[in-house]
């Protein structure tokens, strides 16, 4: 009845997946878990006892193929119609939280059901303060507030979704960096009708990066997200940056913003890498660097 598919990348998924086992267990459902490892260099061997689960299989790529195309892939392998995605990095908040999915398991194959993601209360290590202040203040949202933007605040980190809506709107597999394959995800869903229905069942977000790697996956993202964009694959119209650039440009401030960050950009990172980060900062950050990009003219690639 639902085929749980986990994507993996140097990351320890033993514990997700005994929870999800217990839970599915209880629940007297037909279902399979299956994982990818995509190429990982760490937790190997402890990702191998994953072969002695219950109704669990894990396939390991010698290459590493990316976000979105593993993510193909693992729906090629399923063969339950209800898909479960689930990213490496998280844990389930409750013991429900396969119940809560199955109760809506029959009533609509034409939506997407995203139950949201959390971060736990406590502070991490002052090196990975800027992800976790990013996570609790822009991510950590309540279902009633997502649903009012529903395609702004899709996280493909914990989604349920029918088959029969991934064969319309696929993974697109041009994407090989890491960065805004969700919200070109997105954009399909919207293309083709298909609604996102906001559930509060949640899970932690567990991986949380060091600032210095946060902030280099964020200007890799960034790169993907002016490639994507100048090569009109991505319109961004649930793009909260590409809306603010349109306004900058409008009144030719790009050039100005580009300057600021080819000045201020090392005095900026900094701050984005201590123990208080500022997320104001972290904005202008993200958008002179875009300005940057755009006013450099850099060569789009994907």
């Amino acid at each position: 009845m639902i085929s749980v598919l986990i994507p993996i990348f140097n990351c320890d998924v033993t514990a997700l997946v005994a929870s999800l086992i217990s839970q599915l267990s209880l629940s007297n459902i037909d279902y399979e878990i299956i994982c990818i490892d995509d190429a990982s260099t760490n937790y190997c061997l402890k990702n191998d006892d994953l072969k002695l689960y219950n109704n669990t299989v894990l396939h390991k790529l010698s290459v590493n193929i990316g976000r979105s195309k593993i993510r193909n892939l693992l729906v090629k392998k399923a063969k339950y119609d209800w898909l479960l995605f689930l990213d490496a990095d998280v844990f389930p908040k409750d013991k429900n939280f396969i119940k809560t999915y199955l109760k809506h398991i029959n009533s609509n194959k034409e939506k997407v059901f995203c139950g949201g993601i959390i971060y736990q209360k406590a502070q991490p290590e002052k090196n990975k303060t800027l992800r976790w202040i990013y996570g609790k203040n822009r991510e950590e949202v309540d279902a009633q507030v997502r649903q009012r933007n529903p395609y702004r605040y899709f996280f493909g980190a914990n989604i349920l979704i029918h088959k029969s809506v991934f064969d319309t709107c696929k993974f697109n597999e041009m994407i090989v960096k890491y960065g805004y394959e969700d919200i070109l995800f997105v954009e399909d869903l919207k293309t083709n009708a298909i609604d996102i229905s906001h559930l509060n069942n949640l899970v932690y977000h567990l991986g949380i990066e060091n600032n210095a790697l946060f902030l280099s996956k964020t200007k890799q993202a960034l790169d993907n997200l002016y490639s994507l964009n100048s090569l009109k694959i991505l319109s961004g119209r649930d793009v909260k940056i590409l809306q603010t650039y349109g306004l900058v440009k409008k009144y030719k401030l790009n050039r100005v913003l580009s300057f600021v960050y080819t000045l201020f950009n090392k005095i900026i990172e900094i701050n984005l890498k201590s123990s208080v980060p500022s997320l104001v900062l972290f904005d202008l950050y993200k958008l002179t660097y875009f300005c940057y990009l755009a006013d450099k003219k850099i060569t789009p690639k994907l």
